[in-house]
């Protein structure tokens, strides 16, 4: 079972991984970051299980090349990434049974922060609880989840055998 920590103890073990990336989501779909879990990659795209979650079974899509706004990211790049995160949620649905999926299309104005980047991504959260809402998704308040690497290969395996699958 995934193990949770406190939000201190997960930004102490990030930035002892990689530090501060002027770009946390080109660090990560070029490998500069710790641990990446893949589940399925091309030239332009990647879909992946974030490291730290607040829930598990959190997964997330996102172009590798490094657009911050709608107005950088050609139409069919976000389509691509948008139809990624619709079947990875389909996945999640499969595998983790969920209550339903919370799909967020994020980009911080602010810059890297705790589960946040500028760089344009899409989160797909599992939700299990019927008062689950997006404050407590995206605030790492409350801890965050972690898994083992047994515990990460398994979940990775599964997502992946589920894949293709979940095409519509």
């Amino acid at each position: 079972m995934p193990t949770k920590i406190s939000r201190a103890e997960a930004l102490r073990r990030i930035r002892e991984e990689g530090g501060a990336p002027a770009c946390l989501m080109c660090a990560i779909a070029a490998r500069r970051v710790g641990d990446v879990h893949v589940i399925v990659e091309d030239e332009d795209t990647l879909v992946m299980l974030p490291r730290y979650v607040r829930r598990w079974g959190h997964v997330m899509a996102l172009p590798k090349r490094h657009v911050t706004s709608y107005a950088e990211v050609d139409v069919e790049l976000w389509t691509r990434t948008a139809q990624l995160a619709h079947q990875a949620a389909r996945v999640v649905e499969r595998v983790m049974r969920p209550r339903r999926c919370y799909l967020a299309s994020t980009g911080s104005s602010a810059g890297e922060l705790t589960q946040t980047s500028r760089h344009l991504h899409i989160h797909v959260v599992p939700l299990y609880e019927p008062d689950d809402k997006p404050s407590d998704i995206f605030s790492w308040a409350g801890g965050v989840y972690v898994g083992a690497p047994d515990e990460w290969a398994e979940l990775t395996r599964r997502y992946r055998e589920a894949w293709d699958d979940c095409w519509p």
